[in-house]
């Protein structure tokens, strides 16, 4: 294994159980059945892992921001809440090398900020500001730019983090061109916490656009609207994000089945894409084209990527459904008038949202469907779904993951190197396969 994968403690002398608060001593004790751990710094929290490793193996929660969509990703097996919003320093940011390090408990306001000032960014579109950036790792996230620039995923360099017995490690490193060892950042994004608890994380950063556009067309439809997307995958315009909305409430759209086109770059090079996309779309039948053009000087409270996420974060129930683009207009048919829709149109994700918890037999005629379909072209992986957003204390209708033996053998591998005695974040990634780990791998 490279230096740069090679797993050591920091230095620095801590005497384990003397050094602890007496709130840390109450759970290894076992006085408490459940307890927040807030460290100050990184050292505290690593001779609180190597106690609680040697003497109390209370189970733990990595936990950032608690923000309403990641009670999902907590287990409910956790004795231990450990918060990491306490870590929040910039650690290095060379802005030639465009690129970041800072710790995982840093907010993503706190890292716009610092970004803003030299220009840069880190395309995610994330709506809430005090999202931490090791629970945007740790849910793999992604928003409405995913089309044009992917998701975090592509922009991990590397991170550190601590095992379950306090062990610091790293992998990845600070410069773009790092091929050395396995890519492990990889792994970190969407493991909800149960593979280690993050330090650092370095991104590679992207100059912020000067100016952009969105493209509204409103159709009548979703058959209307199904030649378009296809007209899309061969446009010679190239948009940064395609969405579907339907019943969004947003304005200048309001309720309209709509399909947002959203294109950056400079004044020439937009006018020209706004026009081709005119011309390519004119004759599938639109009933309505608008133009909204915003720039850096537009208020981030006024700009439409903050309405429009703002918009679909005001239903408390969410479902994320994963499928190929070609079967997102069929399923989107399937549910009724009181479900919300936001479709990336050309990324196979669909966000299906409403105000109520969604009536147990509509829910299962829409999602049979794609079932069905799946199974039926032999591809039951592409009908997959989890629930993104479920606030009630009720557990939320089970997940649905594609199972597949030897990705599953090795995730369980690599959660036996990190974590042997399964302390972080147990059962949740079972919980959201809606399955438990095969005993027989």
């Amino acid at each position: 294994m490279s230096d740069s994968h090679a797993m050591s403690h920091p230095s620095g002398e801590f005497c384990a159980k003397e050094s602890l608060t007496e709130e840390v001593r109450k759970v290894i004790d076992h006085t408490v059945t459940v307890h927040t751990m807030r460290p100050e710094s990184v050292d505290e929290g690593r001779v609180w892992l190597e106690t609680n490793f040697r003497e109390a193996q209370a189970t733990i929660a990595p936990t950032g921001a608690k923000l309403s969509s990641q009670r999902l990703y907590r287990s409910p097996q956790a004795r231990v809440t450990f918060e990491t919003t306490r870590w929040n320093r910039l650690i290095d940011y060379p802005a030639r090398d465009m690129t970041i390090t800072v710790e995982a408990g840093m907010t993503w306001r706190e890292l716009c900020a610092l970004l803003d000032v030299e220009g840069q960014q880190l395309p995610l579109d994330v709506l809430e500001g005090e999202a931490t950036i090791g629970g945007l790792v740790a849910a793999g996230f992604c928003g409405p730019r995913q089309y044009g620039y992917g998701t975090i995923r592509d922009y991990l360099l590397g991170f550190s983090g601590f095992t379950a017995d306090g062990l610091l490690f790293q992998a990845g490193g600070r410069v773009v061109k790092n091929v050395a060892g396995y890519d492990l950042a990889k792994l970190m994004c969407g493991s909800r916490g149960t593979l280690a608890l993050l330090t650092q994380c370095t991104f590679k950063l992207k100059p912020q656009p000067v100016q952009w556009s969105w493209v509204l067309t409103t159709w009548e439809t979703w058959e209307d609207l199904e030649p378009a997307l296809e007209r899309l995958l061969f446009s010679d315009t190239r948009p940064v994000a395609v969405d579907v909305l339907q019943r969004a409430a947003l304005p200048p759209v309001g309720n309209e089945l709509t399909l947002a086109i959203l294109l950056e770059g400079s004044q020439v090079s937009l006018d020209w894409e706004v026009q081709t996309i005119r011309k390519e779309l004119s004759n599938l039948g639109p009933t309505e084209l608008l133009v909204v053009s915003e720039d850096r000087q537009t208020a981030h409270a006024d700009r439409l990527m903050t309405r429009l996420l703002g918009s679909q974060r005001q239903q408390p129930y969410e479902l994320m459904v994963s499928l190929t683009s070609s079967k997102l207009v069929a399923l989107a048919e399937q549910f009724p008038e009181t479900t919300r829709i936001m479709g990336r149109g050309l990324d196979g994700t669909l966000l299906l949202s409403w105000n109520e918890p969604p009536a147990p037999h509509e829910l299962a005629a829409g999602l049979a469907s794609l079932i069905e379909s799946a199974s039926l072209a032999g591809h039951p992986q592409e009908a997959t779904w989890e629930w993104t957003r479920w606030p009630d204390n009720s557990i939320p209708p089970p997940a649905n993951r594609s199972h597949d033996a030897s990705s599953s053998r090795w995730s369980l591998t690599l959660k036996q190197q990190l974590d042997p005695l399964g302390l972080f974040n147990p059962s949740v990634l079972d919980l959201r396969c809606g399955k438990p780990w095969p005993e027989n791998l």
